[in-house]
């Protein structure tokens, strides 16, 4: 429980900029979430079932007016839990910053098709992958610089600048193989992290997995971005660090700066963002 409500797991129809995204009109976004299972495709929307693996999805704050609500939706009876579509359950969850809880989610109380895993365990990003023809891919770290992404993943395109709505440029992400941290989308609620929005074929978003280690360095998620002179969001694949590599009070390498500070001047970005980032390691370091 929260201080106004419950804590709600949500992982389909009702993540931002899907569908159902209005139902949590008035809700607090806590940010985003991992719990344990397996995700299925059941047509219209997806089915969360306990089993090995990992589920990408948001927190919020609810009321009971609205969990109600949400409980028809779902097709959920109180008094009939077992004889609903989905069961509302308790179940372990925690931050991409790595803290734990327990939320409320909703379990599917049928046997999914045999085939209809959907093995990345993130509906929005499964929603993407399945569109036809380019994709759109945010980059907020070292990879801004364009000889830097183009080494990697070769020729990008028009880049259009844009934010990611209240996430913060933040160094904590332990670095494979060395003991320095390098770039990661931290939830505040309040921030704007910049970044940019390219086109790429898919083939270029695997390339990008294998060099962040995806999914045990890095998760590749879909969220929604703000490109800059856009009205809406848009959705959009990027990368977050997996909680188990999230640390505190470790240096940043020089080289991985220069890259960093040589992406924000190419797009005439100030170099705040990156000097507050910065400015957090020395308190963590002070700290430890």
């Amino acid at each position: 429980m929260t201080a106004s409500g419950s804590r709600l797991f949500v992982y389909g129809t009702l993540l931002r900029g899907l569908s159902r995204a209005q139902v949590l009109h008035g809700a607090r976004f806590l940010g985003p979430a991992l719990v344990e299972g397996q995700l299925f495709d059941l047509g219209r929307y997806p089915g969360l079932r306990p089993g090995r693996g990992l589920v990408v999805g948001e927190i919020w704050d609810v009321d009971a007016a609205t969990l109600r609500r949400i409980d028809r939706i779902e097709d959920f009876d109180p008094s009939d839990p077992s004889g609903s579509l989905y069961q509302r359950v308790e179940i372990p969850a925690r931050s991409l910053s790595g803290t734990p809880f327990a939320a409320a989610t909703y379990r599917y109380n049928r046997r999914p098709p045999g085939n209809a895993r959907i093995v990345q365990g993130d509906y929005r990003r499964y929603l993407l992958e399945n569109r036809p023809g380019q994709q759109p891919m945010v980059a907020y770290g070292s990879n801004l610089r364009l000889s830097r992404i183009q080494k990697r993943i070769g020729p990008v395109g028009r880049r259009r600048p844009g934010t990611f709505p209240g996430f913060r440029l933040s160094l904590e992400k332990r670095a494979a193989g060395r003991a320095r941290v390098v770039a990661n989308l931290r939830f505040t609620g309040q921030d704007r992290c910049p970044g940019a929005l390219h086109r790429v074929e898919p083939w270029q978003l695997q390339a990008m997995d294998r060099f962040e280690g995806t999914p045990d360095h890095y998760l590749r998620v879909a969220l929604p971005f703000r490109p800059d002179g856009a009205r809406g969001l848009r959705l959009a694949h990027t990368w977050i660090a997996h909680p188990d590599r999230v640390t505190t009070g470790l240096p940043v390498a020089p080289g991985y700066l220069a890259h960093l500070r040589a992406g924000y001047r190419e797009f005439g970005w100030a170099q705040a963002p990156i000097d507050l980032a910065v400015g957090d390691l020395a308190e963590g370091t002070d700290e430890g």
